[in-house]
């Protein structure tokens, strides 16, 4: 999750979480764009934290509809990949700086979550995982020299979770929480998010609130209204 002022500009952690459960049919959430749980996702909903993103439509779409799709994946692939060239081209230039490292990793996590909420097709969807993975694999290196940054490593988690890899995902930010910072709020957020999405109900309860407590007043990384909407609706409909 990346609730920090770097990142709150950017699609990712929990808001973003629940843009892509509609694509991805379960879903984690970033600052930027919305969480949603696996319920959600059912319906087409975003796959990211608990928000429905605007998805093109799978089912009954006619062929001006699919060019239009067509259409709007091309821009997301010019729009993020001429930003993903520009990063690449400053850590290639600066390759010793961590933080041109984290910007890539960043800019593909990006582009990624961008083509999953855009994905009209099987092909598009794979199209998401490979940009995925690319980040996946730039968050490798960045945290192989900066083990404890916690944020890249939730974001690294969520990526993980789009790629299909829901027990990685989970089993990172539970590493996270038990042998990192047990009051990283982001983290325990996008982990209730997981457990929402595979069905564990009291898992994900247990996380939201502890998200709560943890974002205190405060709440520096913007998760406490994420956390409480969720957690609302679980118990709504329990």
């Amino acid at each position: 999750m990346a609730f920090n002022s770097q990142q709150t500009t950017r699609a990712r952690a929990i808001v973003l979480i629940a843009a892509l459960v509609v694509v991805v049919a379960i879903a984690v959430a970033v600052i930027a764009g919305g969480l949603n749980p696996a319920s959600q996702a059912a319906q087409g909903a975003d796959t990211s934290a608990g928000t429905t993103a605007g998805q093109a439509s799978t089912d009954g779409t006619s062929s001006d509809a699919a060019d239009s799709d067509a259409d709007t994946m091309e821009t997301v692939d010019a729009q993020y990949g001429t930003a993903a060239q520009s990063l690449r081209a400053q850590h290639e230039a600066d390759p010793t700086n961590p933080t041109t490292l984290l910007n890539l990793a960043n800019g593909y996590f990006d582009w990624g979550v961008a083509a999953l909420n855009h994905a009209a097709d099987d092909d598009d969807e794979a199209h998401a995982t490979e940009l995925l993975n690319e980040a996946i694999g730039y968050y490798d290196s960045y945290l192989a020299d900066n083990a404890g940054a916690k944020s890249a490593i939730v974001d690294r988690a969520i990526c993980v979770f789009y790629t299909g890899d829901h027990a990685s995902a989970i089993a990172a930010l539970e590493d996270l929480v038990t042998n990192l910072d047990a009051g990283f709020a982001p983290a325990w957020a996008n982990l209730g998010m997981f457990y929402e999405a595979e069905g564990r109900t009291e898992e994900a309860s247990n996380a939201y609130q502890t998200a709560i407590d943890a974002a205190g007043d405060e709440d520096a990384y913007g998760v406490r209204d994420y956390a409480e909407s969720r957690l609302a609706a679980l118990n709504g409909a329990s």
